[in-house]
């Protein structure tokens, strides 16, 4: 009786501690926080749909409207998309595992004021075992895994855009001496 007090007595203690630990989610409660209410997505060279669309979705659900024109105020530019896999083949020279990089150029720009606010690269690996006798789920496994690795870029590139300007307004804000 006593060794079953001490056991749920330690059981919650763990419980009321992990609780408080501080353990976030990270990107959690994002929604809505991006510094502005427009934005222009221009594509140079040749871009994923899937990135593209991932893009535009990550800034709808942020609350920010993607405009076609300038009169946005800020402008994401999306260079060309690479995409790098590397297999392993088994002794028989089939393939039997793959290692994926999908890479996305960006820069972003203030567009009222004409400031590069961040630019750089999203970068995204992946690694998937390939089926050699069911093709058809093998294929499908890889369509859904690109579609992952296009969401992950797109939430990268949100993300930098959110700290940088939450940066620069932090730099360009007077410092108030008490």
């Amino acid at each position: 009786m006593l060794k079953r007090i001490w056991v749920n007595s330690f059981l919650i203690v763990i419980m009321v501690s992990l609780m408080g630990c501080g353990f976030h989610l990270r990107g959690a409660g994002l929604s809505g926080s991006l510094p502005f209410q427009t934005a222009q997505i221009e594509v140079n060279g040749t871009v994923t749909k899937d990135v593209q669309m991932a893009l535009k979705l990550q800034l709808l659900q942020s609350g920010v409207e993607v405009l076609k024109s300038q009169s946005a105020e800020v402008q994401i530019q999306l260079m060309s998309t690479q995409i790098k896999s590397t297999r392993t083949s088994s002794r028989l020279g089939d393939a039997t595992s793959e290692l994926m990089k999908l890479t996305q150029p960006f820069k972003v720009t203030n567009l009222t004021t004409g400031k590069m606010i961040v630019s750089g690269e999203s970068v995204v690996y992946r690694d998937r075992k390939i089926n050699i006798t069911d093709a058809l789920a093998s294929n499908s496994e890889l369509r859904s895994i690109q579609k992952s690795m296009s969401e992950q870029v797109a939430s990268q590139i949100v993300e930098r855009v959110r700290r940088a300007m939450i940066a620069n307004t932090q730099v360009t804000q007077p410092v108030v001496n008490k």
